[in-house]
Order: structure tokens, then C-alpha cells, then sequence
């Protein structure tokens, strides 16, 4: 009954990066620093706030990726500020303003993409603030000038630290690809397989992304990148039979989860491996021999024949295929803004809740005697973010990260000496958030807040009751969030036919991996397959955030937890087949598959109708014996006990 308790506050393992850590604070520390020197603490602010947004947003990659991220959350947030600048003082048109223009253009161009969505945020954010703050004396287009130049100063450093390592992104995540891959090998026969399957599943969909972009970026010219992406491609044949191995109970010999690791270490430096190292495929059978063998032996060879592919790509001996992808222009901008605004429930729903609680927070915070109004509001915008996850998890954890925060920020401005210790201070507060960000959202709060409070109230520290005061108005915005923005709303009491929306989607992927995995034409089934893997992530990913949720969702999202192993097995029973046709077996006929789609079809449509599925008709088939038996498994998953029809959707 407290598991949910405990999923708030559990931190997620995520590696430490130092060098972010350290920029960040420097990038932040250093305009304050300069202010205190001039006699200009405010400009010194400003600056500081516009570098630190523009450290946040970074998430590494190739410069052009990095600038044009950095780029649109520093032209939105100083959008913000100018709005802001421009109705501050203006009493109910700030209102109106922060309130449907601000809610608004946040809750739809959240919908275009994730830059769009952080961006957005960053706007609403420094919309509020600029319209109830004056950072300095002068033109109202003097602080969104001083914004951009502390995001250019971040850019700048941001860049500086990524000189000589231009494809170092690409290459750690393909490297991390083969490192998850040896992984999965070694994990045969054993009990962690599970688990390594997963983390493969997810360092795939990131190399993906990364070495996509990529090659959109570099419109193909970029030869180190179009190696990675055709070892990214030479990687999915080989997943495929590794997971038909072990599917199979068959070992997998170390000398071939070592051979995995040492092309992982190749990628990652960058070279091609050790002469020494492609000797131990120089006898891998050839397609011929290997048709000819059967069952586990067959895909053990198979095995061996597409590692020796990856050191050819590796070593320059084998060009392999690429991958293409083009980004974007503004006119698919304008179409996906359109389908934003058409979308119906699902689009202006969370919009509304954002627009509602910003108004409620508005009201709130002039009817009763608060000192800065603004705090109020700028915890509801933040929080309630549409698409940054669980609000009930969100809220709770701003508001016990918030309050560590504030008494954190109180301590620095009563007791530490102004000047070098306290933007020491500062450096540690800023420096601790690229760790934190990524393992609990709570502790992340713990540690912006003060040092948001230190630069909005660094020129006011003889007022400690004004610090003390932050910590009232986010137990009012967090409150206002859990019962205007959470609590009334059907989708918190009918989560169930929202979770069985996400495992119809999974399953509708799944179905589409099946339809052509036994007769490929080009990259069709690979691509399907990575969907299918892709579509199941994302739906843990949803249930995951659904577990720090109070009962009756936790408990409801614990019950389809069966659910997606049963279909993460299906996927493997796919795969399986897929390989054994590869490798010469007999493609199942269309009349055999066309039941088990039917059957999957009709899995999907009970799942989002919320009712019992109909007498379902499997082949009797030994080549599909695995597929039919996994899929019997998820229906009975799919209507045991705890998944109950909600016949009040």
C-alpha cells in the first residue's frame, strides 16, 4: 500500500557528469560575480538567470543540435521576459495575460516536440516573473537582452568544452548499444535477462535518436557518423539472433559477449579494432552452411557471421547501409501546431487545467496577504507542466524539495558572508543540479530552489521573513495543483482505461512487427521490430510514473505490470521466428499469421473499449507454437484478476 510513498523519493541510477557539473557553475557564478564587482548585482542576475537556463537545456550532442536547442529556450525565455516587461504594473491586464496567453501558448506548443516543450515552459516561467519583478531601472527590453547575453556566455562554454569530441555523443551511444548487447549475451541462461533486455531496449531508442539527428544535421556528408549509424544498423540482425539464443536456453560463448565488448570499446575511442581481433572470425560459416544447420546451432553461426559483419563495418572493410532521416522544416512546424489545436479532448484538456489553475492561483494569491504573489503562480506553472510526467508525483515532490530548499537558501542568506562564500555557495548549489536532475525531480527542487531564492533575493538579504515566505507560497501553488489540478479530474479516478490505452498502443506495434516480420522487403521488419521494442519502453516509462501515483493508480498500474512482460515476450516469440526464416527455415504461410493478427487485433480493440475480448481462434502451427503460447499467456494476463472492465469509462 506504500510502495507508491516509496517510488517518490527513489532515486534512479544515472552516471555523474562532472564536466556539466562543473560549467554550470561556472557559467552562473561568474555574471553574479561581475555585478558584485560593478556595483550592478541586478544586471549580474539577469545574466546568471539566462545562463542558467541555458545550461539546463543542454543535453549534449553535435553543436548544430546543441546550438538550435540552447537557441530556442534562450529566444523563449527572453520572449518571456519582454512580454513580462511590458505588462508589469499593469494590475489585471498581467493577469489576463500570464494567465490564457502564457497557459495557452505553453499547453499547445508543448504538443510540437521536446524542445518545443521545454522552451514553452521557459517562457511561461520568465512571463511570470518579468511581470511581477523589476530586475533593474531602464528600457523594459533591457532585461531579455541581458537573458540572452548569460545564455551566450552558457553557449559559449557549452561549446568551448566540446571542441575536439564533435562525434563523442554518437559514439557513446552506439558504444553503450554493444556494451548492453555483451551484456544481454552474458545474462544467458541466468535470471537478469529481463533486465538486460530492457536496458538494450533503451540504449537503442537513444542511440537511434542520437545518431539520427545526426545524419539529418549533416545531410549525409559526415563520414565518422555514417560508420556509426551502419554499425547502429549491423547491431538489430544481431540483437535478433542473441535473443532467438536465448530464447532457445542456448549458451552463448564468453569469447563472443568479449568480442561484443571490444567493438563497443573500438566505437567509443573512436578506432578500429586490434588486427589480432578478426581472426576469430575468419571461419564463420557462410549463409549457405549456415541454412543448412538447424535450430540453436544455426543461430550460433549465424551469430558469429553477423559479428564478423560489424568488425568489417568497424575496420572500413564494409561500408554497410545508412540511415536517413530529414528534420523538420517550418512548414511541418505549422501542420503539427494544427493537429494541436484539432485534437480535441486529448490536446485541450491539459491545456485547460493549466489555464484554470493559473487562474486560481491569480485569485488565490490576491485574496490572501502575500508579500510576492508571483511564487504562487510560478510553482502552478511549473508543476503542472502538461507533459513532464506524473502532477500528483510533481507536486509533492516540489513541495518537500521546495522546503529542504527554501531552509537551505534562508541558512546561505543569514549566515554567510556576502561576497566570495556566498557565491561559493552558489557554485555548490548549481553544480549539484545536472546530478540531480536526472535521478529525482524532488532533489533536483532541493537544490534549484535555493539557489533560485539566492538570486531573486540576493539584493534584499537583510529580509529573511521575504525567504521564508517562499516556503508558504509553493504549499499553496502544490496544493492548488493536487486539488483544482488533480483531484477533480476523470483521468485520476479512471486510469485503468488510460493505462489500457498505453498496452493497446504497444500491442498494436507488435501486431505491425508481425505482419512483415516473416517477409521482409527492405528495412521494413527491422524498423517494425524497433517500434514494437520502442512502443513497449515508452509504455513502462508511463506505468513507471504511474506507480508514484496514490492508490487506486499505483495499485492498478502494479496489476499491468504482467502485461508488458507478456508482450515483451510475444516480441521475443517474433523475433525468434524471424531469425529462423533468415536463416533459412520456411516462412509460415499468410493463412497461419492471419489468425494470430486477427487475434492481436482484437486483444487491442478489447483493451480500448474496456471489455472482455471475444473467443479468439489460434493456428495449429509448430513453427508458431512460441507466438501462439506467449499470446495466450497475455490474454490471460490481460483479463486475470486486478484488470477488471471499467464499465464507467
Amino acid at each position: 500500500m506504500l510502495g507508491w510513498v516509496v517510488e517518490l523519493f527513489r532515486l534512479k541510477p544515472a552516471p555523474i557528469p562532472w564536466a556539466v557539473a562543473v560549467r554550470m557553475g561556472f557559467a552562473i557564478v561568474t555574471p553574479v560575480a561581475v555585478g558584485m564587482v560593478m556595483g550592478e548585482l541586478g544586471f549580474g542576475v539577469l545574466v546568471a538567470i539566462g545562463a542558467m537556463s541555458a545550461s539546463l537545456s543542454d543535453q549534449g550532442g553535435r553543436y548544430r543540435s546543441r546550438v538550435r536547442r540552447m537557441g530556442a529556450v534562450a529566444a523563449a525565455g527572453a520572449a518571456g521576459f519582454a512580454v513580462g516587461g511590458l505588462v508589469l504594473g499593469h494590475g489585471p491586464l498581467t493577469i489576463v495575460v500570464v494567465v490564457l496567453v502564457g497557459g495557452l501558448l505553453c499547453g499547445l506548443v508543448s504538443m510540437l516536440s521536446n524542445v518545443a516543450s521545454v522552451a514553452s515552459l521557459q517562457f511561461l516561467i520568465y512571463l511570470i516573473i518579468a511581470s511581477n519583478v523589476s530586475f533593474v531601472s531602464g528600457a523594459w527590453w533591457l532585461p531579455p537582452l541581458l537573458y540572452l547575453v548569460g545564455a551566450a556566455w552558457a553557449l559559449l562554454l557549452s561549446l568551448v568544452g566540446g571542441i575536439g569530441r564533435v562525434t563523442a555523443p554518437e559514439r557513446t551511444a552506439v558504444a553503450a548499444v554493444f556494451r548492453a548487447l555483451a551484456t544481454l549475451m552474458e545474462a544467458s541462461g541466468k535470471t537478469k535477462i529481463e533486465l538486460a533486455r530492457r536496458e538494450l531496449t533503451i540504449v537503442m531508442n537513444i542511440a537511434y535518436d542520437t545518431v539520427v539527428t545526426s545524419r539529418a544535421n549533416a545531410g549525409g556528408r559526415d563520414g565518422p557518423v555514417r560508420r556509426l549509424a551502419a554499425l547502429l544498423n549491423a547491431a538489430t540482425p544481431v540483437i535478433e539472433t542473441t535473443l532467438t539464443l536465448i530464447r532457445n536456453g542456448a549458451p552463448i560463448p564468453p569469447a563472443l559477449s568479449e568480442s561484443t565488448r571490444l567493438v563497443a570499446a573500438r566505437v567509443l575511442k573512436g578506432g578500429s579494432p586490434h588486427p589480432n581481433a578478426e581472426q576469430r572470425f575468419e571461419g564463420a560459416p557462410e549463409t549457405g552452411t549456415i541454412q543448412e544447420m538447424v535450430g540453436s546451432a544455426a543461430a550460433l553461426a549465424a551469430l558469429e557471421r553477423r559479428l564478423a559483419g560489424i568488425f568489417r563495418i568497424l575496420s572500413g572493410a564494409a561500408p554497410g547501409d545508412v540511415m536517413a532521416q530529414s528534420l523538420p522544416g517550418f512548414r511541418d512546424w505549422l501542420l503539427s501546431l494544427r493537429d494541436a489545436v484539432t485534437g480535441g479532448a486529448t490536446t485541450w484538456l491539459p491545456v485547460v487545467r493549466l489555464i484554470l489553475c493559473l487562474g486560481v492561483a491569480e485569485v488565490v494569491a490576491l485574496a490572501l496577504p502575500l508579500e510576492h504573489t508571483y511564487w504562487v503562480v510560478l510553482t502552478v506553472a511549473v508543476t503542472l507542466k502538461p507533459d513532464f510526467g506524473s502532477v500528483f508525483a510533481r507536486a509533492v515532490q516540489r513541495g518537500f524539495g521546495t522546503s529542504v530548499g527554501v531552509l537551505l537558501g534562508t541558512v546561505a542568506l543569514v549566515l554567510v558572508p556576502y561576497g566570495p562564500p556566498i557565491l561559493l555557495v552558489m557554485m555548490l548549489f548549481a553544480v549539484l543540479l545536472p546530478i540531480t536532475i536526472r535521478r529525482n525531480y524532488g532533489l533536483f527542487a532541493t537544490f534549484l530552489t535555493p539557489l533560485i531564492v539566492l538570486l531573486l533575493d540576493l539584493v534584499n538579504r537583510n529580509d529573511h521573513l521575504l525567504v521564508l515566505s517562499r516556503l508558504t507560497d509553493t504549499m499553496i501553488g502544490c496544493a492548488i495543483v493536487l486539488l483544482v489540478g488533480y483531484l477533480p479530474w476523470p483521468g485520476v479516478w479512471r486510469s485503468r482505461t488510460v493505462i489500457g490505452d498505453h498496452i493497446a498502443v504497444a500491442l498494436n506495434d507488435v501486431t505491425d512487427y508481425l505482419r512483415v516480420a516473416f517477409h521482409p522487403v527492405g528495412n521494413a521488419s527491422s524498423n517494425a521490430r524497433r517500434r514494437a521494442y520502442r512502443s513497449l519502453s515508452d509504455t513502462r516509462t508511463a506505468l513507471q510514473q504511474s506507480l508514484a501515483e496514490p492508490p487506486p493508480i499505483s495499485t492498478r498500474a502494479s496489476a499491468w505490470w504482467p502485461a508488458i512482460v507478456a508482450l515483451e515476450r510475444v516480441t521475443d516469440a517474433i523475433a525468434a521466428v524471424a531469425t529462423s526464416v533468415a536463416l533459412g527455415a520456411t516462412a509460415p504461410a499468410d493463412e497461419a499469421v492471419r489468425p494470430i493478427v486477427a487475434a492481436m487485433v482484437e486483444l487491442s480493440a478489447a483493451l480500448r473499449e474496456g471489455r472482455s475480448p471475444a473467443e479468439l481462434s489460434w493456428p495449429n502451427m509448430d513453427q508458431l507454437a512460441g507466438i501462439v503460447d506467449e499470446l495466450q499467456a497475455a490474454q490471460a494476463v490481460f483479463t486475470g484478476p486486478g484488470l477488471e472492465v471499467d464499465n464507467g469509462r
